[in-house]
């Protein structure tokens, strides 16, 4: 919308532009009404009239560069902010892969600590519960007397 006003103005600066400068130069005459024209209103010579069409054209030439330009400059800028995400992805993707095989190596390590040290304790255990079932014994037996 802005780029539309833009280009709307410079459009009309040109033409004021032109009519200016071929004024100068002698190419435009006024005609007032009464003249041999029915109406108020310019009379520009056919040279007049080329320079207002090619300056037009010119203008829109101009235009379309204007906006290739600009169009250029923001896929850049964005091809640039879709590479450095991509880059950051991968970076952040590589740094999770890292402490994925860092903690797989520790538990390697821990199951084989844990292995290397047999649970072979049956004989702490049966003694304890030899242990704990006379006492218990004794102590029901000691109550109920």
């Amino acid at each position: 919308m802005q780029l539309r006003k833009k280009l709307k103005n410079s459009l009309v600066y040109l033409i004021l532009v032109s009519f200016t400068t071929v004024a100068s130069a002698q190419h435009v005459t006024k005609v007032d009404q009464g003249d041999r024209s029915p109406y108020a209103g310019w009379c520009l010579t056919d040279a007049a009239m080329a320079k207002i069409i090619a300056d037009k054209e010119m203008e829109d030439q101009r235009c379309n560069l204007e906006i290739e330009t600009y169009r250029g400059k923001m896929q850049a800028k964005y091809d640039l902010d879709i590479g450095n995400l991509n880059l950051r992805i991968r970076s952040i993707q590589s740094e999770y892969d890292k402490i994925i095989i860092i903690k797989n190596e520790e538990i390697s390590a821990l199951e084989n600590a844990a292995l290397k040290r047999p649970n072979n304790y049956w004989y702490f255990f049966l003694s304890s519960g030899i242990v704990v079932g006379v006492l218990s014994t004794v102590g029901i037996v000691y109550l109920v007397k």
